[in-house]
């Protein structure tokens, strides 16, 4: 099978794997709109194939996203699936804990959605005790 072919269906095994997985996306943005409903400036690391910030581009029609992934093939995706839109951008493909040393500066939301759960509890608390 293609290497495209994978990633079109990872988004639809993920949803047969994990009950409700969309119910992540929505609660996370519903979240968001309860505590900051205008964030200028999101991160999405561990974007996978961008379905989650497709979604919360319908929500936050003003603000910018910035997403990285450790997966080429997964940006390539979600680069394919958000194209259209000039308030995405790309980092390289890069772990979160990384990030960390990127100098990556400040934003209003930062969002992991299913892409922690492989660290050790030491590497998670690293990554979740920046500020």
């Amino acid at each position: 099978m293609p290497k495209i072919m994978h990633f079109l269906n990872y988004d639809e095994e993920i949803r047969d794997t994990i009950p409700y997985y969309d119910s992540f996306h929505l609660e996370a943005i519903n979240l968001v709109k309860a505590i900051n409903s205008k964030p200028e400036i999101w991160l999405d690391t561990g974007c996978g194939t961008g379905t989650f910030i497709e979604s919360a581009l319908k929500h936050f029609p003003d603000t910018y996203f910035i997403l990285a992934d450790p997966s080429i093939e997964m940006l390539e995706e979600a680069k394919r699936k958000l194209s259209i839109s000039a308030r995405v951008t790309f980092l390289e493909p890069t772990p979160t804990q990384d990030l960390l040393t990127q100098g990556i500066g400040n934003f209003d939301v930062i969002t992991a959605i299913q892409s922690h759960h492989y660290l050790t509890k030491e590497e998670r608390g690293k990554i979740t005790s920046r500020r």
